[in-house]
């Protein structure tokens, strides 16, 4: 009997075990099991990777799942979702969304407490006048490798709305881009109350006033940022006073703080300041002309990875730099070629797959 009760509960675990972490790949096509991205977030459990493949889609629910997950897209310039309706992460910590475009006119609502979110090779485009990420009452928060793109007319929105609780935001390798023409256009906000933000190596582009956070709210630190294409009347907005600023750059505005740069003109590969930024066309990489005093000008602490050197300013100079098209580190494979392409039952096939994997983190 003893023996018996052993391998029961040996048997329950295994079980436990497999039910507390499963893939579940979503495909336009329905060959990972869903088509549809809420029904995999309902079939999911708490611990589980949710896979969206090559394609579009479309939420027009809301989601409102009380449960822990991951989400992995094939790419930003492979997965694109279109949200009608807000994603609410509520009361569960630790989620993770990479590798996908949102084109939305809704946000990312985070609330109740969750904890620990990220949010890494994302492109996120607002088409009304509301926030991509509302994180009023969440608990710590990462932005790494994203592209937020908006064209607000209303001065009561931001692009990203930081915690109100006193916990940390961390942005690093980012780009905050106007895509239209009011001043009333913000970056990022912040109440009374929230927590420290910690900006690095991010381009914020033809914004008059990009910062509003509360001067009654921790500091902010900002290393290594590039500003550029500023509208009439620009300022650099509003923070605590005890603020650390160091080796930011900008044209037309001196940067705050120590080591600023004050650069005499574009300093990137392509950007148009008639068009602002336009994705796919624009090119943030620094041009070794007019972009010279960025490169190898950055904070000395932030070393270049890839060589060892002293890091750039802007988006592509961090040490870990903004990962063009957003590539997860998951490996996908995006397009499968057939040998013969017309096959019949027991017909012998060569497959040729181009997959894709960015880089470890």
């Amino acid at each position: 009997m003893k023996k018996f009760a052993i391998g029961l509960f040996a048997l329950m675990f295994v079980l436990a075990s497999s039910a507390f972490a499963t893939i579940r790949y979503v495909s336009t096509t329905g060959a990972g099991g869903y088509t549809v991205i809420n029904t995999a977030l309902t079939a999911a459990v708490s611990g589980d990777t949710i896979l969206i493949g090559p394609g579009s889609y479309t939420i027009s629910t809301q989601i409102n799942e009380v449960k822990r997950y991951t989400v992995i897209g094939a790419g930003w310039d492979q997965t694109l979702i279109t949200m009608t309706q807000d994603w609410y992460l509520n009361n569960s910590n630790r989620h993770s969304f990479e590798g996908m475009y949102s084109n939305s006119n809704s946000s990312f609502n985070i609330f109740n407490t969750v904890d620990s979110t990220t949010f890494r090779r994302c492109r996120i485009n607002e088409t009304v006048n509301t926030s991509s990420i509302l994180w009023t009452l969440g608990r710590s928060l990462t932005l790494e490798d994203c592209i937020f793109t908006a064209a607000y007319t209303s001065s009561s929105v931001w692009q990203v709305l930081i915690s109100q609780s006193n916990f940390p935001t961390t942005i690093r390798n980012c780009v905050f881009a106007n895509t239209g023409t009011s001043g009333a256009m913000k970056a990022i906000g912040g109440y009374a109350t929230s927590g420290t933000v910690e900006l690095y190596n991010s381009d914020f582009l033809n914004f008059q006033i990009p910062l509003v956070l509360n001067t009654a709210g921790a500091p902010l630190i900002a290393i290594n940022n590039v500003f550029h294409d500023w509208m009439a009347s620009p300022s650099y907005g509003s923070y605590n006073a005890i603020s650390t600023w160091d080796y930011n750059a900008s044209t037309t505005l001196i940067p705050p703080g120590t080591n600023a740069l004050l650069l005499a003109g574009d300093p990137f590969v392509n950007y148009d300041e008639t068009a602002n930024y336009v994705h796919g066309t624009t090119d943030l990489h620094l041009d070794p002309t007019n972009g010279a005093a960025c490169i190898n000008s950055g904070h000395p602490s932030l070393l270049d990875f890839t060589d060892g050197s002293q890091s750039d300013r802007g988006v592509y100079g961090g040490p870990k730099p903004l990962v063009d098209n957003g590539i997860p580190n998951y490996p996908w494979a995006v397009n499968i070629l057939l040998n013969p392409n017309l096959v019949g039952v027991g017909t012998p096939v060569n497959a040729t797959a181009t997959g894709r994997v960015g880089p470890q983190y």
